[in-house]
């Protein structure tokens, strides 16, 4: 992150596990992977995910791990990867991503050769128009690439020069998600969708709620995968998934629950840990009209709520709880308080609410799952201990909870996580936080947040970067555009016998080079 002059990103870094947890902080390898036979070819590799996505389209869906990501990386690729070895951002489908001496030319190279699914060439215009189509469609973190980019063009058949408004040198993460994910022109007829990427699988069946199954393509860029096909399932909670894996009926799993994370870690299974600052929290809705429209009702909330409490509620006291945007064990930690408990300050500060009109009553919508309901019951008693009159209404799926929260916006609190990555601070701060974010779910608006935010963009070094996340940090705990209660380990594990997973940003995982012994 820290580059002077041209920044050339040309193949893949290697380092050690130490190297990616030190830069990590709080991240990195997990378990033991046994040693390497030789690669072996065909069988299916089943992967038990958090929740599966209703549609396979990049610029209809939030591209993480949990959400779909590996799924659409399978089938479209990724111009770029995070490499966690080396902790920086990678070529994958690109071949080179370069950077002029002032941060704001961005010249990428495609390799000769790949192919979409259709056979048709994957060449600049390719990349210009699957872009374009991402951001005019209000894709995740589109609104931050309208504002940074000026112009895109393709210059010749593989290279496309990215003009923007100002420097930005961690620029490659954007071609890591979403927006990297490159979908073919033929995969649009009218209002329907057909998924038509340059990935190493094509999607052979798409089963709502129940499967995802993907096959193996024999023309991708860098050769057949050595897997005949992956089939993608979804689980009811982290529980079911770890017992499912454990039974050896799923290869490959996502996990989120710290108690499991421990078992996980006991057990010695291969895989990454990725610990997401402000992996949850209570979002408030700061809309006209909702309670959390008034400050006062915001910094109530933060003061009734107790992170250590939550915790052992929610997760055993096994998690990492804090009220602050950056654990204490974040390279990107402020010093700022873990906690800010205070009932007796809370209380006052609902009397002061009522006495300009506020009824007391506030609903928190959260999941079914055993875990979401012990964190939903210690926050209504806590708040309801300072003044509130809080209901928690239950919706059955992650899907229900974007679609009341993200889609309709239709809630006073919710819980969710703010994912604040150890690689990519800025990319969820400015989606959280920034007044002209379509990720800014919660619509708080803050000019000297927007300011901060755009700074934190153009940072050139990480003395810059750290300092204005300190500034950010600050102003977040004095305005409290949403409460976060606790950073969240994200595990990616594999059996024994899986060998060649690539994990990168945002936990996606690619499975082109992936084999079972």
């Amino acid at each position: 992150m820290a580059v002077a002059g041209a920044v050339a990103l040309t193949g893949c870094a290697s380092g050690g596990a130490g190297q990616a947890q030190q830069r990590g902080g709080i991240s990195g390898p997990v378990g033991s992977q046994p040693d390497a036979e030789d690669i072996q070819t065909g069988g299916t590799l089943t992967f038990g995910t958090f929740n599966l996505p209703a549609v396979l389209d990049p610029a209809k869906t939030v591209p993480s791990g949990s959400t779909g990501g590996t799924e659409m990386a399978a089938v479209y690729d990724l111009l770029m990867r995070y490499d966690d070895m080396a902790g920086e951002f990678v070529p994958q489908l690109a071949e080179a991503l370069e950077a002029s001496e002032d941060g704001k030319t961005w010249t990428l190279t495609l390799r000769e050769g790949a192919r979409f699914s259709n056979g048709e060439p994957v060449d600049a215009e390719a990349v210009v128009w699957s872009i374009e189509r991402y951001v005019a469609n209000r894709g995740s973190d589109s609104q931050l690439w309208s504002s940074s980019v000026e112009s895109m063009t393709a210059n010749n058949p593989r290279t496309v020069v990215f003009v923007l408004g100002k420097p930005w040198l961690t620029f490659p993460n954007m071609l890591a998600t979403g927006p990297g994910m490159i979908v073919a022109k033929q995969a649009v007829d009218g209002e329907s969708f057909t998924p038509i990427g340059a990935g190493p699988f094509t999607l052979e069946a798409h089963k709502p709620n129940e499967e995802i199954l993907l096959e193996r393509r024999a023309d991708y860029w860098s050769g057949p995968a050595h897997l005949d096909a992956v089939r993608i399932i979804p689980a009811a909670d982290g529980r079911q998934q770890l017992d499912m894996f454990r039974a050896g009926e799923i290869q490959l799993a996502f996990l989120y629950d710290a108690q499991i994370a421990a078992e996980v870690a006991d057990a010695g299974y291969p895989g990454v840990l990725s610990v997401m600052n402000a992996g949850s929290a209570i979002l408030i809705n700061n809309a006209e009209g909702r309670p959390g429209s008034d400050i006062d009702v915001r910094r109530a909330i933060d003061l009734a709520v107790d992170p250590v409490l939550i915790d052992e509620r929610g997760q055993g006291g096994m998690g990492r709880p804090s009220t602050a945007l950056f654990s204490s064990a974040s390279q990107w930690d402020s010093g700022a308080p873990q906690s800010r408990y205070d009932p007796e300050e809370a209380r006052m500060l609902v009397a002061a609410a009522k006495a300009k009109g506020f009824d007391g009553k506030i609903t928190f919508v959260t999941r079914q799952a055993p875990e979401a309901q012990a964190r939903a019951l210690a926050i209504q008693s806590m708040l309801n201990n300072v003044g509130f009159d809080l209901t928690v209404d239950y919706v059955t799926s992650v899907t229900d909870m974007v679609r009341v929260m993200y889609v309709e916006r239709n809630y006073d609190l919710g819980q969710t996580g703010l994912n604040i990555r150890e690689s990519a601070p800025f990319l969820k701060l400015y989606s959280s936080f920034h007044s002209e974010s379509n990720g800014n779910v919660s619509g708080y608006s803050n000019p000297q947040m927007d300011a901060l935010l755009d700074r934190l963009q153009a940072a050139t070094d990480v003395a810059a970067e750290s300092a204005l996340i300190g500034e950010i940090e600050q102003l977040a705990a004095d305005t409290v555009p949403t409460v976060p209660v606790s950073a969240q380990d994200n595990l990616v594990i594999w059996q024994e016998n899986v060998h060649g997973v690539q994990h990168t940003f945002a936990d996606i995982v690619l499975l082109g080079d992936a084999w079972i012994a």
